[in-house]
């Protein structure tokens, strides 16, 4: 008979669409394509033989009469024997067991069980081989269905010499060996297994989505090397003891021309770990992207292989803008990858189907996008680094991407502090066994791989991290700014947003100036933008008014910062209001601003929000550093402490204002003593997690793999859709009916960007968030998506500060 590995639907009834012994084949060899050679791993050959193994077995199940039953809907079938991971998983086990080699067959095995699923706590794999689990049983049913064609499936698949190894694990040896792996005295706990399981994982599970959905994989192609020196001309760069007499373009080509005389070294390819420090508005993007593609292009000289270029940004506006400067250079489309709150992906994770077995309809489009498919990618934090230490089997497809690539993550001083060492260590394996480029860019010169030496690093006995700074001097091109200075006003804390308008905002803020206002908590973001716009029409001023958070759909803020754009080049002088959103990578220019206590690198981002282009009449911009109490609410008692002690050294006690030159000193005081104070459990428990292969385990006081998150998620946020305007009525249409099969999640895709622009994370603890949650299916698009309709929106949501929040409770926080 035909052995199957999918089907279709064709005139009333199921057919086989790929014969099992194709797609096995497709698998395997786009695995071997995707296998990268140039790796770190010692075990090189064991490796390659590995990914090839699983690959060739991980569909073994699919031979028994019940898959096939289930698959072509022709025949009785069980549903528990129609399940076809663990067969295959149990033979590769044995096989590798009769060479020896037990521990590569528990991992293929591992590998395999989960290929259809997120990776679990390895120490429950136990469970794999208990009575009680049931798997013996299920096994033994499905060999003897398989038994009378047992030898012809195998031989179907060139796989006849395995006959003998399919047949269930013992359980001593079985689980004798997961136990010495995690006994951490005597086992060979360390986190190669972490990086050698993922990157395995990832192959097979990418390599069968691709072939089920006849996704052909892409092939690299060249880049133009002097993309960058084209649009921008020569870089200029020579030593200099005294950059002050550059302009600000002459410096940004100074600056470039630095980063790429790295290249001359004849060594510098095998240099792994990269960071970038410079000042804001000098040109870190397209810096960056040149030095990559003078870098990819030495790697294909040397090594023989195109590297991907992953560029990382943490917040969707600024990605948008890279996307925009990347392909406005390159002069080609570039594969874009994060989501605003992609609905779909979110709430069927958290209805668990991430978890069970599939037999997916595979979205070729979806497909390039979620593997990676490209020369180069731009994506989120979120999407790499929760690829990176993860667990989920959607974001581990593209795990093995990581090998060989140039991974740029820009604007690193927005990860929190606690988690600096962790990703730090991980970057620094990640180098070691995949051989990977990283390169960290920021302006405030966070601890990362300093701190992933002291917390992590020494202790497993690694060498401290070699990290060639690409701009040494970045002292002498800081002290050449003065385009603005911070002003502490700690000493005089606001009791409320009348205090401040009237203390402060009148005070230092003149109508002929444009400024910023920077928030902690959305709620005081509201009430200032709502004292200050009385202010301004008590006043009769002709003053723009903004307002920007998280509580504004996605759709609206990108029309504020437009319309802000527009009015700074017509020479008005706008006003906005606005919380961290503004932090890092928004390209507005203000000539002063207000900001409420926080970290000192985020103090420092929102001052590259005023006189960024460094206009000399401006020079010595304010930042007035106020203190509303709300600190400790967003971030933690250290952050506020070390802040204020920070701050009041270099200020003396707020006497002397701050000039940028001294920025870096203020963000290392900051960094240093926050760093003393933090014990980092987090990021130890998780990094110990990393070891034990605890993917998904959350007893006791562990913190799993899985527990890893760039955003929070504290349960206390809801996701709304609000139908704003005609595109979201249109959208919401389109989204209903995909939620009745009437059209395919691939016809929906085109409808995707416009829905997600509309959705926001509300706080649960909102009386109007509560009121939604009561309204039943009026106020619920589906399970987990709450909505705010067209003819309600008076009610919820305000066309400027967006979900509207009277009565929030005072004493309810969450960062939004």
């Amino acid at each position: 008979m035909s052995y199957y590995s999918h089907s279709e639907q064709q005139q009333g009834q199921r057919v086989g669409s790929k014969l099992l012994r194709r797609h096995v084949d497709g698998v395997t060899d786009k695995a071997r394509q995707a296998y990268f050679r140039h790796h770190g791993f010692p075990e090189a050959e064991a490796l390659a033989e590995l990914v090839e193994r699983v690959c060739q077995l991980h569909d073994l199940g699919k031979y028994t009469p019940h898959f096939q039953h289930y698959l072509l809907d022709n025949g009785p079938f069980e549903q528990l024997l129609k399940q076809h991971a663990k067969f295959g998983a149990y033979a590769l086990y044995d096989w590798y067991r009769s060479e020896g080699r037990e521990w590569l067959g528990l991992l293929a095995c591992y590998v395999v069980v989960h290929h259809h699923k997120s990776l679990s706590d390895f120490a429950e794999f136990k469970q794999l081989v208990t009575e009680e689990a049931g798997n013996d049983s299920v096994f033994a049913q499905q060999l003897e269905s398989l038994r009378p064609e047992l030898a012809t499936a195998l031989q179907d698949g060139g796989m006849g010499q395995l006959e003998e190894f399919v047949r269930f694990p013992e359980k001593k040896p079985f689980q004798r060996l997961i136990s010495q792996y995690l006994r951490e005295t005597s086992g060979p706990q360390s986190p190669k297994w972490y990086f050698l399981l993922n990157y395995t994982f990832s192959l097979l599970i990418e390599a069968d989505k691709l072939d089920a959905s006849n996704t052909v994989p892409y092939v690299r192609k060249p880049l133009p090397a002097l993309a960058v020196e084209q649009r921008l001309g020569v870089a200029r760069w020579e030593p200099a003891a005294d950059l002050s007499h550059l302009t600000q373009n002459e410096l940004r080509s100074w600056v470039r021309g630095r980063v790429l005389s790295a290249l001359d070294d004849p060594a510098i390819h095998a240099q792994r770990l990269f960071t970038l420090t410079a000042p804001t508005g000098i040109g870190k993007t397209l810096t960056a992207l040149d030095f990559a593609l003078r870098l990819r292009e030495k790697i294909q000289e040397k090594e023989g292989h195109q590297p991907q270029i992953i560029y990382s940004l943490p917040f969707i506006n600024i990605i948008e803008q890279a996307v925009a400067e990347y392909e406005a250079t390159l002069g080609t489309k570039v594969l874009a990858h994060y989501q605003y709150a992609d609905a779909l992906e979110q709430l069927k994770h958290r209805r668990g189907a991430d978890g069970q077995e599939e037999n997916e309809a595979y979205n070729q489009k979806r497909m390039l996008v979620d593997t990676w498919q490209g020369d180069v990618v731009i994506t989120s934090f979120v999407q790499l680094l929760q690829t990176l230490i993860g667990h989920r089997n959607k974001l581990l497809l593209k795990f093995h991407h990581f090998a060989g690539s140039i991974i740029i993550l820009d604007e690193v001083q927005t990860l929190r502090l606690g988690q600096l060492p962790l990703v730090g260590a991980v970057l620094h394996f990640l180098a070691k066994y995949l051989n990977s480029r990283v390169l960290l860019m920021t302006a405030t010169r966070p601890l990362t791989f300093e701190l992933a030496y002291r917390i992590i690093l020494k202790k497993e006995g690694e060498p401290e991290p070699a990290v060639q700074e690409l701009l040494p001097e970045y002292t002498q091109v800081f002290a050449t700014f003065r385009r603005t200075q911070l002003v502490s006003l700690l000493h005089t804390p606001l009791a409320d947003e009348q205090e401040f308008l009237e203390s402060v905002f009148s005070r230092y803020w003149q109508p002929e100036r444009s400024g910023l206002v920077v928030c902690n908590l959305v709620r005081r973001s509201v009430r200032v933008f709502e004292v200050i716009r009385d202010y301004v029409a008590d006043e009769q001023l002709d003053t723009p008014l903004y307002y920007l958070s998280t509580n504004v759909v996605p759709v609206s803020r990108l029309q504020v910062i437009q319309q802000i754009k527009a009015d700074l080049r017509a020479g008005r002088k706008p006003v906005l209001v606005a919380t961290q959103v503004v932090e890092a990578g928004v390209d507005l220019d203000f000539d002063m601003g207000f900001r409420d206590l926080g970290p000192v690198d985020s103090l420092v981002q929102v001052a590259g929000r005023i006189n960024r282009e460094n206009d000399p009449k401006r020079a010595l911009s304010p930042l007035y550093v106020m203190d509303f109490g709300d600190c400790h609410k967003i971030y933690d008692a250290i952050t506020t402490q070390q802040a204020r002690r920070a701050l009041d050294e270099l200020s003396e006690q707020g006497q002397r204002p701050i000039p940028e030159p001294e920025y870096l000193d203020l963000v290392g005081r900051y960094f240093a003593a926050t760093a003393e104070v933090s014990g980092f459990e987090e990021a130890k428990k998780i990094f110990a997690s990393i070891k034990a292969l605890n993917y998904d385990n959350r007893d006791d006081d562990q913190k799993p793999i899985s527990a890893f998150r760039i955003i929070e998620d504290n349960g206390m946020s809801r996701s709304v859709f609000i139908e704003l305007d005609e595109r979201a009525t249109e959208v919401k249409a389109q989204f209903q009916l995909l939620l009745r099969n009437r059209i395919s999640q691939g016809e929906f895709e085109r409808f995707k960007r416009d829905f997600n622009q509309r959705i926001i994370s509300v706080p649960s603890y909102l009386p109007r968030m509560q009121a939604l949650e009561q309204g039943g299916n009026h106020n619920q698009l589906c399970e987990g998506l709450y909505l705010v309709n067209h003819d309600e929106l008076s009610d919820y949501y305000h066309p400027v500060t967006g979900f509207r929040r009277d009565a929030e409770p005072e004493n309810q926080h969450i960062a939004l």
